[in-house]
């Protein structure tokens, strides 16, 4: 199934633009981007994209709940997966992957402690590519 990304701008309330299109499209793909992987690809079909507007795009979309982000070892990182899951860094590939893994009771013990968490990112280092 390809992404609208056309209705998901507007269901957010957010103007439709090539840039966040493009954007959106790059990371429906899956995985984990960097900004900078980000304006690298994008910058082949849109070569006059700037930097700047590759990042503030990101973060609209990651502030509208569009995408993901999270920071590892001094990088933020994008994604399209919205549910619960641990992202792992691999410390030997300086590469992501996810773990899907059920966070409620993680979530149920924050609530039981008072907090009402609406946003949980998990992250764990590790050697990927052990023998």
């Amino acid at each position: 199934m390809e992404l609208d990304a056309t209705k998901l701008l507007r269901d957010k309330g957010l103007k439709v633009t090539p840039q966040r299109i493009s954007i959106l499209r790059i990371l429906s793909r899956g995985g984990h981007f960097t900004g900078e992987q980000v304006y690298s690809l994008i910058r082949k079909k849109e070569p006059s994209i700037s930097i700047s507007t590759v990042y503030n795009t990101l973060d609209t979309l990651d502030r509208s709940e569009i995408l993901n982000s999270f920071e590892v070892n001094g990088m933020k990182w994008y994604e399209s997966k919205l549910d619960s899951h641990v992202n792992v860094y691999c410390t030997d590939s300086n590469e992501v992957m996810d773990i899907d893994l059920d966070l409620a009771p993680l979530k149920k013990e924050l609530m039981r402690k008072g907090l009402d968490a609406t946003k949980i990112s998990v992250i764990a280092y590790s050697e990927c590519r052990k023998k």
